[in-house]
């Protein structure tokens, strides 16, 4: 009978140790950027979208569950509102950008500027410029069946 209170009391001390003891943990200093842009001012979008960035991978569509991963395909948007897309070294896209002031998909009812150019097979491309959420810029296509394009910056 003592034995068996001797292993109790070892079992809920042990229990009582584990749970209220931990770890001091170090905070991390990151300069990590998270700013909502399809809300912001025209002048605020292009500013933090201004530079070159590396497409990783796009989400969503038709399947909403399918994931696109990339690689060496980049985006370069200029404060003179052109934009420049690459992949694998060949340019797809050289333009300027027309900014249009229309109701986003995505953006709770919220009218957003609208990201619209044409790349080098005429083709037009319509883009809500969403979120830089941890450094990573979230573009999406203004439809109802929107992909979501994450890109990082270079």
């Amino acid at each position: 009978m003592r034995q068996s209170i001797s292993i109790t009391l070892s079992a809920v001390l042990i229990m009582f140790i584990f749970c209220f003891s931990h770890c001091k943990k170090e905070k991390k200093e990151t300069n990590s950027l998270n700013i909502t842009l399809y809300d912001k001012p025209l002048d605020t979008i292009k500013f933090y979208i201004q530079g070159k960035w590396n497409l990783c991978y796009a989400k969503g569509g038709i399947c909403a569950i399918c994931t696109q991963r990339y690689s060496n395909f980049y985006w370069t948007f200029s404060l003179n509102n052109k934009i420049e897309k690459s992949l694998n070294g060949t340019v797809i896209a050289d333009a300027s950008i027309n900014w249009f002031k229309d109701s986003g998909t995505f953006t709770n009812g919220d009218s957003t500027y609208i990201l619209n150019f044409y790349d080098k097979q005429n083709v037009p491309w319509n883009y809500v410029v969403e979120r830089i959420y941890n450094d990573t810029l979230i573009i999406h296509d203004n439809s109802a069946d929107a992909v979501f394009y994450r890109l990082t910056k270079l």
